[in-house]
């Protein structure tokens, strides 16, 4: 068992109020007492009692986090920017998981707001104006990551439509005749907030409209190794996925099929999860700033918390094209 305030004060014969403004950083407490405090508490393994501090400043000091899966490697590896940064900062993250459904997210968001949370994160499946207006009824800060609802809430993202046209035009300019997008989010356009897939829709048609010699196409199907070959056909073909799962997944087909990347296609992916680290050949992608995102929405998110008065964001953070072996 971790040790008291209570019993700090009295190894360092100091008040029960000394000892609190020092492990706070409030109040004037000398240098020497209190790096005596610190040193105390952490030999003795302090950690702050936090449901006493809740029932006394009338706080939960929790934040909701809605993730859309956890297989997803994107997610995890933000939901562990976030969790490591949130307690941090002296809050703690309750976690739920949508499993790609909108309706579920609902549910799972109201939770949340009962649960009394101070302020919920989330990369929305739900859209529209009556997601938008169910938000504001909660009444507690929400940030968006990546996905927008609208302008009521802070969005943290990086510009999805101006990296997709870098990397399009990258692959164009390296003499591909044929840039074939794969993006299966795009055939639920109706059903769920798909606004990162569309922008980077709209990035690959802007670097069409300069790279006219170069035929375009893009593949929405869930199916979509299914129209590969096909697409292989027609040329000298390099294929652009709006996530590295999907980049993945064309290199374990190509590996089943015998083809050799990029000796019989270029390859390029999208978020640059941790995974690609262990793959081969090494995947030329996007980051799009995973632990950077994750990090700022978190702050923004207790900004809004802990600030009186605060005016709705959008943020877009620096995205980077990765060259590396698959083109």
């Amino acid at each position: 068992m971790s040790i008291t305030v209570n019993q700090i004060a009295e190894k360092c014969n100091v008040s029960r109020t000394t000892v609190l403004r020092a492990l706070n950083n409030t109040g004037s407490v000398g240098k020497e007492t209190r790096e005596k405090i610190l040193a105390v508490a952490e030999e003795y393994h302090y950690r702050p009692n936090l449901l006493a501090r809740s029932l006394h400043h009338g706080r939960t000091m929790s934040i909701g986090v809605v993730t859309i899966s956890v297989e997803s490697l994107y997610f995890v590896q933000s939901l562990q920017v976030i969790n490591k940064e949130a307690e941090r900062r002296g809050y703690f993250t309750n976690i739920v998981v949508c499993d790609d459904s909108p309706e579920g997210e609902r549910k799972l968001i109201q939770g949340l707001a009962d649960r009394q949370m101070e302020g919920i994160l989330l990369s929305p499946l739900n859209k529209g104006k009556d997601f938008e207006a169910f938000l504001q009824s909660l009444n507690i800060p929400v940030v968006c990551m990546g996905n927008q609802v609208s302008d009521a809430f802070t969005t943290v993202q990086v510009d999805e439509r101006a990296a997709a046209q870098e990397a399009a035009s990258r692959i164009a300019a390296k003499g591909y005749q044929r840039l074939a997008f794969i993006c299966p989010p795009l055939s639920m356009g109706t059903e769920r907030n798909i606004y990162v897939h569309e922008q980077r829709l709209f990035g690959v048609e802007e670097a069409a409209k300069q790279y006219k010699d170069v035929e375009f196409a893009v593949i929405k199907n869930m199916d979509y190794l299914s129209a590969l070959p096909q697409q292989l056909q027609r040329g000298r073909t390099a294929f652009l996925c709006s996530g590295d799962s999907y980049a993945l997944n064309v290199m374990q087909w190509a590996n089943l099929h015998g083809l050799r990347i990029p000796d019989d296609f270029g390859l390029m992916g999208f978020d640059d999860i941790n995974v690609l680290d262990y793959i081969s050949p090494k995947l030329t992608t996007v980051s799009t700033n995973v632990e950077g995102v994750a990090t700022t929405a978190v702050t923004e998110l207790l900004q809004q918390i802990e600030a009186e008065t605060y005016a709705p964001k959008s943020i877009y953070l620096k995205y980077q094209i990765l060259e590396r072996e698959t083109l």
